[in-house]
Protein backbone atom coordinates (compact mmCIF):
# COMPACT_ATOMS: atom_id res chain seq x y z
CA UNK A 1 0.00 0.00 0.00
CA UNK A 2 1.45 3.38 -1.41
CA UNK A 3 2.10 6.06 1.48
CA UNK A 4 0.25 9.57 1.76
CA UNK A 5 1.77 12.73 1.22
CA UNK A 6 1.25 15.53 3.79
CA UNK A 7 -0.92 16.92 1.78
CA UNK A 8 -4.02 14.47 3.35
CA UNK A 9 -5.36 11.40 0.85
CA UNK A 10 -3.28 12.05 -2.29
CA UNK A 11 -1.58 9.02 -2.59
CA UNK A 12 2.25 8.92 -3.54
CA UNK A 13 2.90 9.65 -7.03
CA UNK A 14 5.51 10.11 -9.61
CA UNK A 15 4.14 13.43 -10.44
CA UNK A 16 3.93 14.62 -7.03
CA UNK A 17 7.81 13.24 -6.34
CA UNK A 18 8.71 14.91 -9.35
CA UNK A 19 7.15 18.40 -8.30
CA UNK A 20 8.63 17.97 -4.68
CA UNK A 21 12.11 17.45 -5.94
CA UNK A 22 11.52 20.42 -8.26
CA UNK A 23 11.04 22.84 -5.57
CA UNK A 24 13.70 21.24 -3.75
CA UNK A 25 16.33 22.10 -6.84
CA UNK A 26 15.11 25.75 -7.62
CA UNK A 27 15.53 26.80 -4.15
CA UNK A 28 18.59 25.05 -2.28
CA UNK A 29 20.38 22.91 -5.66
CA UNK A 30 20.67 20.00 -7.03
CA UNK A 31 23.52 18.93 -4.40
CA UNK A 32 20.80 19.49 -1.45
CA UNK A 33 18.52 17.06 -3.31
CA UNK A 34 18.50 13.59 -1.44
CA UNK A 35 15.82 10.73 -1.60
CA UNK A 36 15.85 11.44 2.40
CA UNK A 37 15.42 15.16 2.71
CA UNK A 38 12.54 14.47 -0.66
CA UNK A 39 10.84 12.18 1.79
CA UNK A 40 10.62 14.46 4.80
CA UNK A 41 9.21 17.29 2.29
CA UNK A 42 6.60 14.15 1.35
CA UNK A 43 5.99 13.22 4.52
CA UNK A 44 6.79 9.82 3.57
CA UNK A 45 9.32 7.15 4.59
CA UNK A 46 12.39 7.27 1.87
CA UNK A 47 12.15 3.71 0.97
CA UNK A 48 8.98 4.61 -0.82
CA UNK A 49 9.98 6.86 -2.97
CA UNK A 50 11.83 4.23 -4.87
CA UNK A 51 8.76 2.77 -5.59
CA UNK A 52 8.43 5.57 -8.00
CA UNK A 53 12.38 6.64 -9.14
CA UNK A 54 15.12 4.23 -9.42
CA UNK A 55 17.96 6.22 -7.60
CA UNK A 56 18.46 9.89 -7.64
CA UNK A 57 19.80 9.81 -11.06
CA UNK A 58 16.72 8.52 -12.50
CA UNK A 59 15.11 11.34 -10.59
CA UNK A 60 17.02 14.03 -12.11
CA UNK A 61 16.55 12.64 -15.66
CA UNK A 62 12.50 12.82 -14.34
CA UNK A 63 13.08 16.25 -12.92
CA UNK A 64 14.90 17.39 -16.23
CA UNK A 65 11.59 15.83 -18.39
CA UNK A 66 9.42 16.98 -16.89
CA UNK A 67 10.99 20.98 -17.10
CA UNK A 68 11.26 20.27 -21.12
CA UNK A 69 8.39 18.45 -21.33
CA UNK A 70 6.74 22.13 -20.04
CA UNK A 71 7.72 23.59 -22.96
CA UNK A 72 4.70 21.99 -24.95
CA UNK A 73 2.84 24.81 -24.53
CA UNK A 74 5.29 26.70 -27.12
CA UNK A 75 3.31 28.50 -29.95
CA UNK A 76 6.00 30.57 -31.45
CA UNK A 77 3.37 31.92 -34.27
CA UNK A 78 2.35 31.92 -38.06
CA UNK A 79 5.20 34.68 -38.41
CA UNK A 80 8.36 34.59 -40.49
CA UNK A 81 9.99 31.80 -39.31
CA UNK A 82 12.60 34.40 -37.97
CA UNK A 83 10.11 35.20 -35.72
CA UNK A 84 9.23 32.11 -34.56
CA UNK A 85 13.06 30.88 -34.32
CA UNK A 86 13.32 33.63 -31.91
CA UNK A 87 9.70 33.39 -30.00
CA UNK A 88 11.81 29.88 -29.56
CA UNK A 89 14.70 31.03 -28.13
CA UNK A 90 13.44 33.18 -25.43
CA UNK A 91 11.33 30.42 -24.38
CA UNK A 92 14.02 28.49 -23.96
CA UNK A 93 15.66 30.77 -22.08
CA UNK A 94 12.69 31.85 -19.69
CA UNK A 95 12.60 28.12 -18.89
CA UNK A 96 15.85 28.22 -18.29
CA UNK A 97 16.26 30.68 -15.85
CA UNK A 98 12.85 29.80 -13.88
CA UNK A 99 14.80 26.61 -13.11
CA UNK A 100 18.47 27.95 -12.84
CA UNK A 101 19.81 24.79 -10.61
CA UNK A 102 18.12 22.01 -12.38
CA UNK A 103 19.25 23.65 -15.88
CA UNK A 104 23.18 24.14 -14.86
CA UNK A 105 22.65 20.82 -14.03
CA UNK A 106 20.85 19.67 -16.93
CA UNK A 107 23.68 21.47 -19.29
CA UNK A 108 26.08 19.40 -18.43
CA UNK A 109 24.34 16.00 -19.15
CA UNK A 110 25.38 14.70 -22.60
CA UNK A 111 21.51 13.76 -23.35
CA UNK A 112 19.86 17.33 -22.51
CA UNK A 113 19.33 17.86 -26.18
CA UNK A 114 16.26 15.53 -26.53
CA UNK A 115 14.96 14.49 -30.28
CA UNK A 116 11.68 13.26 -29.05
CA UNK A 117 10.73 16.54 -27.30
CA UNK A 118 8.82 19.88 -27.86
CA UNK A 119 11.54 22.04 -27.90
CA UNK A 120 13.21 19.80 -30.70
CA UNK A 121 10.35 19.09 -32.80
CA UNK A 122 9.39 22.65 -33.21
CA UNK A 123 12.98 23.44 -33.44
CA UNK A 124 12.95 21.41 -36.68
CA UNK A 125 9.47 22.83 -37.65
CA UNK A 126 11.25 26.16 -38.26
CA UNK A 127 14.01 25.23 -39.83
CA UNK A 128 12.12 23.32 -42.38
CA UNK A 129 9.44 26.46 -43.02
CA UNK A 130 12.68 28.52 -43.22
CA UNK A 131 13.49 26.68 -46.23
CA UNK A 132 16.27 24.66 -45.29
CA UNK A 133 17.60 21.19 -47.00
CA UNK A 134 15.56 18.32 -45.24
CA UNK A 135 19.45 16.88 -45.17
CA UNK A 136 20.18 20.04 -43.21
CA UNK A 137 17.33 20.48 -40.59
CA UNK A 138 18.72 17.81 -37.88
CA UNK A 139 22.42 18.61 -37.91
CA UNK A 140 21.31 22.74 -37.85
CA UNK A 141 18.93 22.08 -35.13
CA UNK A 142 21.90 20.50 -32.99
CA UNK A 143 24.26 23.48 -33.71
CA UNK A 144 21.59 26.10 -32.98
CA UNK A 145 20.31 23.68 -29.88
CA UNK A 146 23.94 23.39 -28.34
CA UNK A 147 25.01 27.72 -28.91
CA UNK A 148 21.80 28.81 -27.45
CA UNK A 149 22.32 25.91 -24.94
CA UNK A 150 25.93 27.12 -23.80
CA UNK A 151 24.61 30.87 -24.12
CA UNK A 152 22.35 30.23 -21.65
CA UNK A 153 24.57 27.71 -18.93
CA UNK A 154 26.48 31.00 -19.07
CA UNK A 155 23.72 33.20 -17.88
CA UNK A 156 22.55 30.61 -15.46
CA UNK A 157 26.51 30.30 -13.97
CA UNK A 158 26.46 34.34 -13.74
CA UNK A 159 29.43 34.38 -16.71
CA UNK A 160 27.76 36.36 -18.65
CA UNK A 161 26.45 38.68 -16.26
CA UNK A 162 30.38 39.09 -15.35
CA UNK A 163 31.21 39.42 -18.59
CA UNK A 164 28.68 42.38 -19.78
CA UNK A 165 26.85 43.28 -16.82
CA UNK A 166 23.80 42.52 -15.66
CA UNK A 167 20.06 42.90 -15.75
CA UNK A 168 19.90 44.64 -19.78
CA UNK A 169 22.96 43.72 -20.59
CA UNK A 170 22.19 40.06 -20.06
CA UNK A 171 19.29 40.58 -22.28
CA UNK A 172 20.79 42.88 -25.06
CA UNK A 173 23.19 39.91 -24.87
CA UNK A 174 21.03 37.05 -25.59
CA UNK A 175 19.59 39.63 -28.41
CA UNK A 176 22.95 39.98 -30.42
CA UNK A 177 23.26 36.09 -29.82
CA UNK A 178 19.99 35.25 -31.12
CA UNK A 179 20.25 37.66 -34.25
CA UNK A 180 23.28 36.60 -35.16
CA UNK A 181 22.18 32.54 -34.91
CA UNK A 182 19.05 34.12 -37.01
CA UNK A 183 21.22 35.61 -39.73
CA UNK A 184 23.66 32.36 -40.00
CA UNK A 185 20.23 30.60 -40.89
CA UNK A 186 19.15 33.48 -43.12
CA UNK A 187 22.91 32.45 -44.74
CA UNK A 188 22.02 28.72 -45.24
CA UNK A 189 18.57 29.07 -47.19
CA UNK A 190 20.17 31.97 -48.94
CA UNK A 191 23.68 30.29 -49.41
Amino acid sequence: MAETAKSGDQRLTRAAILQAALRIVDTDGVDALSMRKLAGQLGVNPMSIYHHVENKAALLEGLTRLVTDGARHIAVGQGPWQEQLRNLAYEFRALSLAHRNLIRYAFTSDDFIQHDGPMWRTLCAVLRSAGLPEAEVERTGAVLAVLVGGLLHTEVNGTMRRLIGSGQAEDAGFALAVNLLIDGVAALVTG
